[in-house]
């Protein structure tokens, strides 16, 4: 499955979830998952937690090295 937006946010590039059997979504790119009773609870689960670490970046003034590349691999799902 790709989510194209979340939220208000509208992404730049799709962000590609496997449901799995036990309705956990997952993303192998970013290390998210969500979970829940349906796969649409699962995914709205998946949802909060990328809003969560996204409102968290925001937040952060300074990052490690590893900090700050997945700064940018996470960032780059938004557009300007």
């Amino acid at each position: 499955m790709l989510i194209n937006e979340i939220g208000d946010k509208k992404l730049k590039k799709p962000l590609e979830v496997t449901i799995c059997k036990q309705y956990i979504a997952e993303n192998d790119d970013l290390e998210l998952f969500g979970e829940g009773n349906t796969e649409e609870e699962a995914v709205a689960d998946l949802k909060e937690a990328f809003l969560d670490i996204y409102e968290d970046l925001l937040t952060v003034d300074k990052y490690t090295d590893s900090g700050k590349e997945y700064r940018d691999k996470f960032l780059s799902y938004f557009g300007e």
